[in-house]
């Protein structure tokens, strides 16, 4: 991997880390204040922004690799 890939990978995994802290709190706060009930959003909210931080970062990883893949000069046939 080339320096900008490297900085663009470090930058994902730091958003990455940013979201999961960010809904884990939102979870945690969603259990503590309204406890077990039916309607507790906060807990669904906090358990979303973790999921899509997940997402995001796997889809960043996915596209770096198609990335590196591409790069590559093909082989030819002679």
């Amino acid at each position: 991997m080339n320096e900008k890939q490297m900085k663009t990978l470090t930058f994902g995994r730091k958003m990455t880390a940013l979201g999961l802290f960010v809904g884990f709190i939102v979870f945690l706060t969603g259990l503590v204040v309204n406890g077990a009930t039916h309607d507790n959003y906060t807990v669904f909210i906090g358990l979303s922004i973790m999921a899509t931080s997940m997402l995001l970062f796997g889809f960043g990883l996915f596209l770096m690799l198609m990335q590196e893949v591409s790069d590559h000069t093909p082989i030819t046939r002679n």
